[in-house]
């Protein structure tokens, strides 16, 4: 899959239903029974890139009052290991042994790097595009993937889709907008937005609820590459 050629395709789609005002608000977003959890493995970006994101999308809130990600909790996921679901708890699973099996494929990858450009959009949210330098990081993928595989471990990788991109989900709805020209115009003249290139050398294992809100997450164990 082209990166580039999948982010625009999303893109389009969504600009194309925002200027129709159809988006599909997130009811879940507020809601302080939502106990959804799950396990995740994912990338941290630089507190740089991550400040540049949350500047530039300010030229968006005059327009859009909705669920911006603080910084604290904006991320690249690797792999959801246990996709969030309700009633999930970590005392449910012995952590150990999934640190085992990540832990084989973290010490067969090197440092790469993602270079963070660009806006694409679905009817629910909106992301920053990242692009990994050659394929690095779905080799990784592929190699925590077969550890699972070959193990008889719990898990919910690739259930609901086989996770390709390196996108950062950095707004929400929470509702439809009283200004979707405007605010679509805003997205516009930010779309093209450089924030920067890291070296990923650092991977987070993290208990998790459905956003990632730094309240909730619980840090299990950071790998060093």
């Amino acid at each position: 899959m082209k990166l580039n050629d999948h982010y625009n395709r999303l893109w389009f789609r969504s600009v194309e239903k925002f200027e129709s005002d159809e988006f599909e608000p997130d009811t879940k977003i507020d809601d302080p029974n939502d106990d959804r959890y799950g396990l995740t493995l994912l990338i941290r970006p630089s507190l740089k890139i991550r400040k540049k994101i949350t500047d530039v999308l300010q030229k968006l809130r005059p327009y859009a009052d909705q669920y911006y990600y603080p910084v604290s909790d904006m991320h690249i996921t690797v792999l959801s290991i246990i996709s969030c679901q309700p009633g999930f708890e970590l005392d449910q699973i012995n952590t150990e042994e999934y640190l085992s099996v990540i832990r084989s494929a973290v010490e067969k990858c090197a440092p790469f790097k993602i270079e963070i450009k660009g806006i694409s959009a679905s009817p629910s949210a909106i992301m920053i595009c990242g692009y990994p330098e050659e394929d690095a990081l779905n080799t990784f993928r592929e190699n925590i993937r077969h550890g699972f595989k070959n193990s008889s471990l719990y898990h919910t990788i690739d259930k609901r889709y086989a996770l390709e991109t390196a996108h950062i989900t950095v707004f929400r709805f929470r509702e439809t907008l009283s200004k979707p020209q405007l605010f679509t115009r805003a997205l516009k003249e930010i779309k093209e937005t450089s924030f920067g290139t890291d070296t990923v050398r650092e991977l987070e294992l993290v208990g998790n609820n459905w956003y990632q809100r730094k309240r909730n997450v619980k840090l299990i164990k950071t790998f060093r590459i």
